[in-house]
């Protein structure tokens, strides 16, 4: 049977366990599988995989019975359908604690619960992207206290020496003989759960660090700018392919810079400042302010 702690979407680990069983029993269906976990439609637990459905807390309870799950597996498996259902980042961060503070009994468990708590730490925390830039822009410079002077706002040596061993775990960067470091091309395989609930960490932060910046840098040393718009949501999502290729260019112009000396954090923050449902059609026309 797959294991359980190896997922981070509960619908997944429904569907590899249902194929699991399919593929050793060709008689299994969706209606055994409803029917074992005491389900009076048939289709539910296909419409609950294919995302059209969620669970309850019976529902949860009579799965992890219909499944044979351990004591353990069951208060994970319980979790992480709370964690994937919750609509909120308070209520998903609730439960993604809940799911780290699970010990498994088996090694192969423990290294998956590891690597999810890193994979988390590497996208909530500003400055391990930070590390992992300054090791490119200067490779000759290994001592983490070194590292830690050339970061605002400022971090401890702690920080930077724990960021370099989460970049060593995760294989974003590597030791050379000679003690300094290189960085790796590799890509992160995080589950999308996991990732959304980092990444929102990492913008809560950001947003701070940029509110301290207007404050602190010159205006000569930081950009700030804003736009208030009156848009339809069809223009909103216009605007946010127009974003994402935006974002693409300046990565491209980024990757041809040969002189590269600091490390910048660029933020993209477009969202509603009014609650108002769509309305009937007016005859007035709203302006566009820009605020700088």
């Amino acid at each position: 049977m797959p294991n359980v702690f190896n997922y981070h979407d509960y619908r997944l680990f429904l569907g590899d366990y249902y194929e699991e069983k399919k593929s050793s029993s060709p008689t299994f269906s969706y209606q055994n599988f409803s029917q074992k976990a005491g389900f009076s439609s048939k289709s539910f637990l296909f419409n609950v995989i294919k995302g059209k459905k969620t669970l309850s807390r019976a529902s949860v309870v009579k799965l992890s019975i219909a499944m044979s799950l351990s004591k353990t597996e069951a208060a994970f498996f319980e979790n992480l359908v709370y964690f994937n259902q919750a609509t909120n980042y308070t209520e998903r961060n609730f439960y993604f604690e809940k799911l780290n503070a699970i010990h498994p009994v088996t090694t192969e468990a423990s290294i998956a619960r590891n690597l999810r708590k890193d994979q988390f730490e590497f996208y909530s925390q500003w400055y391990h992207t930070v590390v992992r830039s300054l090791i490119d822009l200067h490779p000759s410079i290994s001592d983490p206290q070194e590292i830690a002077k050339m970061i605002y706002p400022t971090v401890s040596t702690r920080q930077v020496q724990k960021s370099i061993d989460l970049l060593l775990r995760l294989g974003l960067i590597e030791k050379l003989e000679g003690g300094t470091y290189t960085i790796c091309s590799k890509i992160l395989s995080t589950g999308q759960e996991v990732q959304s609930l980092g990444l929102q960490q990492f913008h809560l932060t950001n947003m701070g660090i940029a509110s301290k910046a207007l404050q602190e840098l010159p205006k000569n040393r930081r950009n700030f700018s804003g736009l208030t718009l009156g848009i339809s949501y069809e223009t909103y999502e216009k605007i946010c392919r127009e974003l994402e290729t935006f974002q693409e260019k300046i990565m491209s112009i980024a990757e041809r810079d040969e002189h590269s000396d600091n490390v910048y954090q660029l933020n993209f923050h477009l969202f509603p400042v009014t609650n108002i449902q769509k309305l009937k059609p007016v005859l007035t026309v709203t302006k566009k302010t820009a605020i700088e």
